[in-house]
Protein backbone atom coordinates (compact mmCIF):
# COMPACT_ATOMS: atom_id res chain seq x y z
CA UNK A 1 0.00 0.00 0.00
CA UNK A 2 1.32 3.42 -0.88
CA UNK A 3 0.73 6.49 1.19
CA UNK A 4 -0.37 9.50 -0.82
CA UNK A 5 1.97 12.43 -0.46
CA UNK A 6 1.52 16.11 -1.13
CA UNK A 7 4.33 18.60 -1.23
CA UNK A 8 4.03 21.90 0.55
CA UNK A 9 5.80 25.10 -0.36
CA UNK A 10 8.06 27.08 1.96
CA UNK A 11 5.38 29.64 2.83
CA UNK A 12 2.94 26.91 3.85
CA UNK A 13 5.63 25.19 5.92
CA UNK A 14 6.33 28.46 7.73
CA UNK A 15 2.62 28.94 8.42
CA UNK A 16 2.35 25.41 9.79
CA UNK A 17 5.36 25.88 12.06
CA UNK A 18 3.95 29.19 13.26
CA UNK A 19 0.69 27.46 14.18
CA UNK A 20 -1.49 29.26 11.64
CA UNK A 21 -5.00 27.87 12.22
CA UNK A 22 -6.03 27.99 8.55
CA UNK A 23 -2.92 26.14 7.41
CA UNK A 24 -3.29 23.61 10.22
CA UNK A 25 -6.93 22.94 9.27
CA UNK A 26 -5.81 22.07 5.75
CA UNK A 27 -2.85 19.92 6.82
CA UNK A 28 -4.75 16.91 8.18
CA UNK A 29 -2.50 14.27 9.75
CA UNK A 30 0.58 16.48 9.49
CA UNK A 31 -1.15 19.07 11.66
CA UNK A 32 -1.95 16.44 14.29
CA UNK A 33 1.70 15.44 14.41
CA UNK A 34 2.89 19.06 14.64
CA UNK A 35 0.46 19.72 17.49
CA UNK A 36 1.78 16.69 19.35
CA UNK A 37 5.37 17.81 18.88
CA UNK A 38 4.90 21.42 19.93
CA UNK A 39 4.52 20.75 23.65
CA UNK A 40 7.19 21.69 26.14
CA UNK A 41 10.27 19.51 26.40
CA UNK A 42 10.45 16.95 29.18
CA UNK A 43 13.43 17.08 31.58
CA UNK A 44 15.08 13.96 30.12
CA UNK A 45 14.87 15.50 26.64
CA UNK A 46 16.96 18.45 27.82
CA UNK A 47 19.54 16.43 29.76
CA UNK A 48 22.32 17.06 27.23
CA UNK A 49 21.44 20.65 26.44
CA UNK A 50 24.23 22.34 28.47
CA UNK A 51 26.90 20.16 26.84
CA UNK A 52 25.43 20.74 23.37
CA UNK A 53 25.35 24.51 23.87
CA UNK A 54 28.92 24.51 25.22
CA UNK A 55 30.15 22.48 22.22
CA UNK A 56 28.34 24.81 19.82
CA UNK A 57 29.77 27.92 21.45
CA UNK A 58 33.30 26.45 21.55
CA UNK A 59 33.11 25.72 17.83
CA UNK A 60 31.65 29.15 17.11
CA UNK A 61 34.49 30.90 18.96
CA UNK A 62 37.18 28.95 17.02
CA UNK A 63 35.66 29.88 13.68
CA UNK A 64 37.65 32.60 11.87
CA UNK A 65 35.71 35.75 10.88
Amino acid sequence: MTIPTRRIDRDTADLLLDGDPVALNRAGRLAAMLRALCGPARPHELAGEPAAVAAFLARLVRRPP
